[in-house]
């Protein structure tokens, strides 16, 4: 082959190769709209008021479309679902990594916690109390598992441990234990009227000086 033919052959492969990357990312982005469109309106619908084609109408796509990108309206859910796990992990690993003894870092990852069932209730409720059973399914690619987001308290009780600052014990006893509190806390203010939101963070500091003076070493 000449010179001359090799170019126009390398040229080809090339727009090829930027054509297909360009057919790629416009699929990804689309379908971050239709995540994005998605959970935009399962905080403003919640659970019940939720359908694919108030999704398609948000984006100017059939209904149809979806079905390109997500299984069903389950999928597609699991996906918003998933969106709420990516942020909660975050906020919980911002609070772990705040300097501070080994309680201030467990009390700051358990406000965190806290504020983001305050913040976003409705996404608590379907991660939490609606759907809690896809805690359990198979992690899609492209998401840390959601029980990595309960990895950053079960580290900080394990640092803690290994620093003398907590008594000696069983680590996930300890972190179930602690979970177990603020999720109770969440979980009644978003169910009852007993739990106001003003209250709340003073009543999980009460809580944790209590539970502070029994796990302090």
């Amino acid at each position: 082959m000449s010179g001359e033919a090799t170019a126009v052959t390398t040229r080809q492969q090339r727009l090829q190769h930027n054509s297909a990357e360009r057919r790629a990312q416009k699929k990804l982005d689309l379908r971050q709209s239709m995540l994005s469109a998605a959970t935009a309106l399962f905080e403003r619908d919640g659970f019940e008021g939720f359908s694919l084609r108030q999704v398609a109408e948000a984006i100017g796509y059939s209904p149809t479309s979806i079905y390109l990108y997500f299984r069903d309206k389950e999928d597609l859910l699991h996906h918003v679902a998933l969106e709420g796990f990516r942020s909660f992990g975050q906020d919980l690993q911002q609070a772990a990594d705040l300097p501070g003894s080994a309680q201030e870092r467990l009390n700051a990852i358990g406000l965190a916690y806290l504020r983001f069932g305050l913040r976003r209730p409705l996404h608590y409720r379907l991660m939490f109390m609606v759907r809690g059973d896809w805690l359990g399914l198979p992690t899609p690619s492209g998401y840390d598992s959601v029980i990595d987001s309960f990895g950053v308290l079960e580290r900080a009780v394990q640092l803690g441990m290994e620093s003398g600052e907590l008594k000696g014990g069983d680590v996930q006893v300890y972190t179930s234990f602690l979970w177990s509190n603020v999720h109770g806390l969440v979980s009644l203010h978003l169910a009852t009227p007993y739990f106001p939101a003003e209250i709340l963070e003073e009543l999980y500091r009460q809580h944790q000086e209590v539970i502070g003076r029994s796990l302090s070493s």
